[in-house]
């Protein structure tokens, strides 16, 4: 592997191990603060946490998902499957009933709409079916657009979203409008990623000044939990200046050796930090951190508080995957067979 391509690897683990932890916080503030719902931290976070996170998954699927996945597609949507789908299902149906429900009587059926419609670790959800109509970009980008002009690629983004809008406007699909929202997200980081002229737009000072003067004068006005039209719009902007600005500060910001070694590292297993922290981050039955803190002093408990959730997530993680069988259901690991 070259530096350069390890360098680019090292510097996207440290934004996915640092947005990661910002995800963790927030179920921690929910979680263990009284009123936490109603914390700046946890409102400001919110407007870019996850739409960073499909934004890195957008810019990565561009950098390794290439056309020589049409030699096997079938084996490519199966590895999404896995590494994605099996995860979604397998908590909610397998590990909540068995080990949180407080009834014994568990309806699957009613489990398993209430996923397909968008519930549970929706990110996953999302994250597989725009996976899959990357794929569909990148077949339509790789046969008619060999010259690489952003133009044709915007096209085949916009024909691709209008039929979204069209099954949005059908109304059989309760989640469109949000996962339209995260499309624009993902397809952001593949544009940005394949075209470097993008790329320094971003990185100039320019780029960065007017995203932090955007993020700073909006999110402010941008309301937890509300989904009016106005507050979308508000998101959006709000998540693209976030990005921005990210994009930079991380890849200019030099953490100590041992620091950036754990980043990195639950930048790697951030699905496992995902999918395992909600089990994790609620402490004690009921909230006990006063919510009267100063934002500045909240931080930083609830901070080392994300750092020890995001451990024990690891532990859990790894003793969990010492059964290749439970690796693969919990967490889409590859099945490793011993052959004797």
């Amino acid at each position: 592997m070259s530096k350069t391509i390890k360098k680019r690897i090292e510097y996207i683990d440290r934004l996915r191990g640092i947005n990661i932890l910002l995800v963790v916080m927030g179920h921690v503030i929910t979680g263990n603060v009284i009123n936490g719902q109603s914390s700046e931290i946890l409102i400001y976070g919110s407007t870019f946490r996850m739409p960073l996170f499909m934004f890195l998954c957008g810019y990565v699927a561009s950098k390794v998902i290439k056309p020589k996945i049409f030699d096997n597609y079938g084996a490519f949507v199966l590895k999404k499957c896995r590494t994605i789908l099996l995860p979604f299902f397998a908590w909610p149906l397998i590990v909540d009933p068995f080990f949180f429900s407080d009834t014994l009587v568990f309806d699957f059926v009613e489990k398993f709409k209430e996923l397909i419609n968008g519930g549970g670790f929706w990110f996953l959800y999302y994250l597989f079916f725009i996976t899959i109509l990357y794929s569909l970009w990148l077949f339509l980008s790789y046969r008619f657009n060999t010259k690489k002009n952003i133009v044709y690629d915007l096209i085949f983004l916009l024909i691709i979203a209008l039929a979204l809008l069209a099954i949005w406007k059908l109304d059989v699909i309760s989640f469109m409008r949000n996962f339209m929202l995260f499309y624009v997200f993902y397809f952001l980081g593949v544009i940005i990623a394949k075209y470097d002229f993008l790329s320094k737009l971003l990185m100039s000072k320019i780029g960065i000044s007017v995203s932090l003067v955007i993020f700073v004068l909006l999110v402010g006005h941008y309301q937890y939990g509300i989904s009016s039209f106005k507050n979308t719009i508000i998101k959006l902007l709000c998540a693209i200046s976030a990005i921005v600005v990210f994009y930079n500060l991380i890849r200019q910001f030099t953490f100590n050796n041992f620091i950036d070694k754990y980043i990195r590292l639950w930048g790697v297993h951030s699905l496992v930090l995902y999918v395992t922290n909600t089990y994790v981050a609620y402490l004690f039955p009921t909230s006990f951190i006063s919510e009267e803190l100063n934002q500045i002093p909240l931080f930083v408990i609830t901070g080392l508080l994300t750092v020890f959730v995001a451990a024990v997530c690891m532990f859990i993680y790894r003793v969990l995957s010492y059964s290749n069988i439970l690796g693969l259901i919990l967490y889409g690991n590859k099945l490793n067979l011993k052959v004797s």
